[in-house]
């Protein structure tokens, strides 16, 4: 018995494409879709219905510590002169630690996704650690979302997956709210759809 790689989901004998997740099992994947990135295919019927975008303030902290750095970088050297250049650079903790923590968070903020489809929910997000998760949506157990004070003023916030092995953390995602409620929609509209196939099969076990 053969078991996907991307998931663990058990695979039916000949398959080319994971029935839980869509992956290609051989080789790359055929359609363009959002998904090629990750060498993810789309399952058949399979649509997007939202796709995250990271809020800039996730730069805010980083930028302005390197700027503060940068300022007293510029007053070593003109207290200092040619001399001040070197040790401004060497001994500014607050800059060099300024600019390792903005390098850091743009990547993350380039690297960072969540995904809603009809019938999965994506999501890839750390730099050092990354993170993927890939989780068909009867596999999710909830859904839920916060932000504090700044987050509700920059329209940002953090949303967490829960599925039924793990807890999944998303940052700095612009109307977390928004997607947090799309994705809670979709539980519910699958919910009701394994409801009526259960009606369905009921009825026509009774019928037979």
């Amino acid at each position: 018995m053969r078991y996907c790689k991307n998931c663990g989901a058990e695979l039916e004998e000949g398959s080319v494409f994971c029935n839980e997740c869509g992956y290609k099992l051989n080789g790359k994947p055929q359609n363009n879709s959002i998904f090629n990135m990750y060498d993810i295919e789309m399952i058949e019927g399979e649509e997007i219905i939202k796709k995250s975008e990271i809020n800039t303030a996730c730069l805010i902290v980083p930028t302005i510590l390197t700027v503060f750095g940068v300022i007293i970088w510029i007053i070593e050297m003109v207290n200092l002169g040619p001399y001040g250049f070197v040790t401004g650079l060497i001994f500014n903790p607050i800059l060099i630690v300024g600019v390792i923590w903005l390098i850091i968070r743009f990547i993350a903020y380039k690297n960072t996704d969540l995904i809603l489809t009809n019938k999965r929910v994506f999501g890839k997000c750390g730099l050092i650690s990354t993170v993927q998760m890939q989780s068909p949506i009867v596999k999710i157990d909830t859904v839920s979302f916060s932000n504090g004070l700044i987050g509700k003023a920059l329209g940002y916030g953090t949303i967490i997956v829960s599925t039924t092995s793990s807890h999944f953390k998303f940052r700095f995602i612009n109307n977390a709210h928004e997607l947090s409620n799309y994705i809670f929609h979709q539980l519910e509209i699958n919910d009701k759809e394994m409801i009526e196939k259960q009606a369905e099969a009921i009825a026509k076990a009774v019928k037979d």
